[in-house]
């Protein structure tokens, strides 16, 4: 005959309390009996944080954990972040703090981004801890941690050189060329912006009217011409700074600049003038210019007539590279310039330079910036 008997047995596995057990026992039953318990299927997780990376003051740091089920029933986690005083850390693709639901085995990588203290000091380190909890019991959890070390801010090439100062005498005109290169590692534009420590002074950028530069590639550099034009009433022994300053419009959003200096010296006598604006004929591929040189001064001026291209096209003055003349006292000379203009550049856009140069004497350079477009 059977003995009906009710036997409790508790059983702790994984954390988990299985449910009492009613049994039916015969009479002669023995002391020991076998039970066979069949226990439910549980949630799991794992959570993987990669390498740490360095990073500067200010910036922010993206990095990619790994989220996986690891449990044998589907789950939803609950996510949370922990960072060092000051440091800020984020969840871009999980705003509602949510993974899932994820099936077993499944995976999803967790975006977390992480911003370092503009005042972090050179050296330094902050932790993020990752936490995910199952929303399932027993609700097992796991984190891991990343560590991000704080650099100094990489010393970048110069953007924008600038070439050495010059001299002029008061309504002189002067023509520098600035270097923009682009030391980024993608295409860009740069916007220049100009500045003058003499307000009364003209300066301004005669092949770059809109103030930008570009699209440049990487290491691409462009000359910029800049026009000072020194006043009439400039006083001898005056300086002038002249800035350049030019603005990556695109990341990482650098900004670098450099200055030239002119000096006012004494009126050399010489007065340059070009005639106007040619254009060269389809087939002869020049340009051709008349320079005139008058010395107003008292007495006879040995002159250095040179002239060039921004964009380095061939330029010979009578026929040669450089004239150097004579000027008596109140009279004036004539030069030709040719611009040699290469094949396929029709319809480009050039500045020619002419420098007049006193010889034996302090070196003053009469300049003149002219446009031409050849056809």
């Amino acid at each position: 005959m059977l003995v009906s008997a009710r036997v409790w047995a508790a059983f702790w596995v994984a954390g988990i309390m299985a449910s009492p057990l009613a049994l039916a026992l015969p009479a002669d039953a023995q002391q020991d009996i076998s039970v066979t318990v069949e226990l439910g299927q549980l949630p799991g997780v794992s959570v993987t944080a990669p390498s740490g990376e360095n990073g500067t003051p200010g910036d922010t740091v993206y990095y990619l954990f790994w989220l996986q089920n690891t449990g044998d029933i589907s789950a939803t986690y609950r996510l949370s972040l922990e960072v060092a005083q000051k440091w800020a850390a984020v969840l871009p693709l999980h705003g509602n703090k949510q993974v899932g639901p994820l099936e077993p085995g499944a995976v999803e990588i967790v975006p977390v981004a992480v911003t370092i203290p503009s005042a972090a000091e050179i050296g330094s380190a902050g932790a993020t801890i990752l936490t995910a909890i199952a929303n399932k019991k027993p609700r097992p959890s796991d984190y891991d941690t990343v560590i991000t070390t704080v650099v100094a801010e990489p010393e970048l090439p110069q953007t924008v050189v600038a070439p050495p100062g010059q001299s002029g005498a008061p309504g002189e005109v002067l023509v520098y060329e600035f270097e923009v290169r682009n030391v980024g590692a993608s295409d860009a534009v740069y916007r220049l912006r100009l500045s003058s420590s003499q307000n009364k002074w003209t300066c301004y950028l005669p092949a770059h009217p809109d103030g930008r530069v570009g699209p440049l590639a990487p290491d691409q550099l462009e000359i910029v011409p800049l026009v000072v034009e020194i006043p009439v009433k400039a006083a001898v022994g005056t300086t002038c700074d002249t800035t350049l300053r030019a603005i990556r419009l695109a990341r990482p959003r650098t900004s670098d600049e450099d200055s030239v200096t002119t000096t006012v010296i004494a009126p050399s006598g010489l007065v340059l003038s070009l005639s106007s604006e040619q254009t060269a004929q389809v087939g002869d591929n020049r340009a051709v210019y008349r320079a005139a040189v008058a010395n107003s001064s008292g007495e006879a001026r040995q002159v250095l007539l040179t002239a060039r291209s921004t964009r380095g096209w061939r330029v010979e003055v009578d026929g040669r590279d450089s004239a150097s003349v004579e000027i008596p006292p109140g009279e004036t000379i004539t030069v030709a310039l040719v611009l040699q203009v290469p094949r396929g550049q029709r319809g480009e856009r050039d500045y020619l330079i002419v420098t007049a140069q006193v010889e034996g004497g302090v070196p003053v350079r009469l300049q003149v910036v002219v446009g031409i477009m050849a056809r």
